[in-house]
């Protein structure tokens, strides 16, 4: 059930963004919509949506878009020169928050840190096993 929810809860993000970023396209008839979902008809709003919606198949096997819309639903009322609204708000953050609550494996969010620092430098190491020995010197008798 939490599968289902997870791909309509895409889905309807991926929808909203692309029907907000439309407005480029089609002029000022969706600027209502574009305006209460908060993309301001940006591209990368449109591109973002269709990821989403594309992703949404196979939410798990696509986490980097789920990942996208996470941040995006945290991020997206603060755009820079626009006015603000409430309905940015509540849909991004309600959608962030289902995305998150709604994935199977919430600890795979997180992408894994690593221990080693980023400029160790590097040293060459011994090899653990010796060389195999030389073959042994063949004698030939001549027999006269």
């Amino acid at each position: 059930m939490k599968r289902l929810f997870l791909t309509v809860v895409m889905l309807l993000m991926g929808m909203a963004l692309v029907g907000g970023a439309a407005v480029s396209l089609v002029g000022t008839a969706l600027v209502p919509l574009d305006q209460q979902v908060g993309t301001h008809a940006s591209a990368a709003g449109a591109v973002l949506g269709i990821g989403l919606m594309a992703a949404a198949v196979n939410p798990a096997g696509n986490i980097g878009w789920v990942r996208a819309g996470i941040l995006y639903g945290i991020g997206s009322h603060f755009l820079l020169g626009a006015p603000f609204n409430i309905g940015p708000v509540v849909f991004g953050l309600a959608c962030a928050l289902l995305l998150v609550a709604l994935y199977p494996e919430r600890r795979s969010l997180v992408p894994p840190t690593t221990s080693m620092p980023m400029m160790a430098p590097k040293t060459p190491k011994e090899p653990t096993t010796p060389p195999p020995p030389a073959p042994a010197p063949t004698t030939t008798e001549s027999g006269a």
